[in-house]
């Protein structure tokens, strides 16, 4: 119902067919069910990539009882669906637990009016809060996608979407920085200098604190970054903005060395050995992306010898440090391993 100023269905979804059939929705899932190692995993259906709600209600019907059959047959366990927080009703819940729909993901990507008007969501904050009761009222799980860098807004903004995400507590969040892509109209505004996307290192900060402020409140944050798809890939696809492949890698190598720099300084910059113990699984975020933190640890002390060590029963996101003769200090990131 509404093309956002920064939306190009065609190069983020990827090259999809533009009305789905039948025949398409077997081979995807049953290529999925012929690929997937771990039998014993809970298979979901997701449908993405625009407003599900906001389509013709017979086609929504349509892909759901495909969806559903697989259902019945034990092949899968249920549907998930995203779409715009004005496109959720009273009128279409029920549908939607008919065909065993569990998870709604809405496409919130701001509390913050001006800036919803600005990316012509078509939408206001309220309407984001009216969808989320009615899901919560009836029993869905649900989802939150955010955006950071979008036009209008700044960092308190975001942290005020932080804020208000947290008080309406979705089981999950999705976190996306504005990327520039070719056809839309952020792209037209950016050739003419009226907006600037963000840096690298502004998105891996804001994103840091997102996940920081979710997670600390019991919020799952399942993904951040766009999933690459070959369209993206393609020359000219991508104007500008900070589309890096492994941004999550990024951002959680970020929220382990805001806490280890926390535990520093507890620490003499004259050490002559630091030792660090930490859950064998956290290890490559402690170090982050090719010894990114490492670097900047041995910045701070050039003259010391440093160990990473794991340490079989350490719990998951917790980080110890020892230096020469005193004693270990801890500190534990607030919702890691959730």
């Amino acid at each position: 119902p509404h093309r956002c100023v920064y939306c190009n269905q065609k190069i983020t979804a990827g090259n999809f067919p533009p009305e789905i059939t039948k025949e398409f929705l077997d081979a995807e899932v049953h290529s999925y069910l012929s690929w997937k190692k771990d039998k014993q995993r809970n298979v979901e259906i997701a449908f993405y990539g625009g407003s599900f709600t906001g389509m013709d209600f017979a086609y929504q019907e349509k892909l759901l009882s495909w969806a559903y059959s697989f259902i019945q047959k034990g092949l899968v366990h249920s549907i998930r669906i995203s779409t715009r927080p004005d496109c959720i009703s009273e009128d279409n819940i029920s549908v939607l637990k008919n065909f065993n729909v569990t998870t709604i993901e809405i496409g919130a990507q701001s509390f913050i009016d001006d800036v919803l008007q600005s990316a012509q969501r078509g939408h206001d904050a309220a309407a984001i809060v009216r969808s989320m009761t009615i899901l919560k009222d009836h029993g869905f799980r649900t989802g939150l996608h955010l955006m950071a860098g979008l036009p209008k807004d700044s960092k308190e903004g975001f942290i005020y979407s932080l804020d208000k995400t947290v008080e309406l507590r979705p089981d999950t969040v999705r976190i996306n920085p504005v990327i520039v892509f070719r056809g839309t109209t952020l792209a037209e505004d950016f050739r003419k200098g009226n907006y600037k996307p963000l840096e690298l290192d502004e998105t891996v900060e804001l994103c840091r604190l997102a996940w920081q402020k979710l997670s600390a409140a019991g919020i799952r944050v399942i993904r951040i970054g766009l999933q690459t798809t070959p369209e993206m890939e393609k020359d000219g696809a991508v104007l500008a903005g900070p589309l890096h492949p492994a941004l999550g890698t990024l951002v959680l190598s970020s929220v382990f060395y805001d806490h280890t720099m926390k535990l520093l300084e507890k620490v003499s910059p004259e050490a002559k050995e630091l030792h660090f113990n930490l859950s064998e699984p956290d290890i490559s975020n402690f170090r982050g992306l090719n010894n990114m933190n490492i670097s900047a640890i041995k910045k701070l002390y050039p003259r010391t010898k440093i160990i990473v060590r794991s340490i079989e029963g350490q719990k998951r996101g917790a980080i110890s440090v020892s230096a020469d003769s005193m004693g270990s200090f801890t500190v534990e990131i607030p919702g890691w391993g959730r």
